[in-house]
């Protein structure tokens, strides 16, 4: 019995087309052992092992190019410095993957949340201390453009992965977004009144925060500190043609 196997036999045990076995014969990384008499390419237990190589450092990204360079002068250092390097690459891309991942969940379980929150019905909720990165100032009638975001890029990388903070103090609106550590502003732990709601023109948030004021002297409640707009990016996307948005203020103990 022939101990060599022929092109489709070797294609079918490693589960790669005939046509990707003679890509890798022309580009002189892979040879059969001999071609018969009628012409068949033969492999054996050696091509084999070396096809399983190169399948392997192709699942690596390694360029076909590059393989002929590994197969000709790679010491064991240089395949270890290979792998390592690969390594690495790999665990990047975990890692976004995980970063997506988190996204993904954090915006479904506030997508969840808000369904619970009717609108035009305020609550108190109570916020741990949260520390704010000022990312953009405006003047009370200022509104952010693309100018803004662009010029301020550098400091939000991944804009509106974070939901955006609009402190409205007086006569400024500090645009901010929620940092792990101590950053430039604070906001206090305590019980914030909040409500959510939905923006389609351009004088809705004045508006809430009009009606909040009101709500508040209605219930003879005071409060301290800025009014707070969360801007909720990504749950906009469940809301066509509008932006979800949600007010809060800490309310005095």
């Amino acid at each position: 019995m022939n101990e060599y196997i022929t092109i489709s036999e070797i294609s079918k045990l490693m589960n790669v087309s005939v046509h990707q076995i003679r890509y890798f014969e022309e580009k002189e990384i892979l040879y059969p052992a001999y071609i018969d008499k009628n012409q068949y390419r033969m492999y054996g237990i050696n091509e084999i092992y070396q096809l399983s190589q190169i399948l392997l450092l192709r699942k690596l990204n390694v360029s076909v190019k590059q393989i002929k360079k590994c197969m000709m002068s790679y010491s064991a250092n240089d395949y270890s410095q290979l792998f390592t390097k690969t390594l690495k690459e790999i665990q990047s891309e975990i890692d976004q993957l995980i970063t997506l991942k988190d996204v993904i969940q954090k915006v479904l379980k506030e997508h969840d949340a808000s369904q619970d929150k009717p609108e035009n019905h305020y609550q108190m909720k109570y916020f741990d201390t949260r520390h704010m990165k000022q990312w953009i100032q405006l003047g009370e009638e200022e509104q952010i453009n693309a100018r803004n975001l662009y010029e301020k890029r550098l400091q939000l990388p991944n804009l509106f992965e974070s939901d955006l903070h609009y402190l409205y103090n007086y006569n400024r609106i500090n645009i901010c977004f929620e940092s792990v550590r101590p950053a430039d502003l604070k906001l206090e732990q305590g019980y914030y009144l909040i409500k959510s709601f939905i923006v389609t023109e351009d004088n809705d948030i004045l508006e809430e925060i009009k009606k909040l004021q009101q709500y508040i002297q209605e219930n003879q409640y005071s409060y301290v500190g800025e009014i707070i707009i969360l801007e909720k990016s990504y749950l906009s996307m469940f809301s066509n043609n509008s932006l979800l948005y949600e007010i809060q203020v800490k309310i005095c103990d």
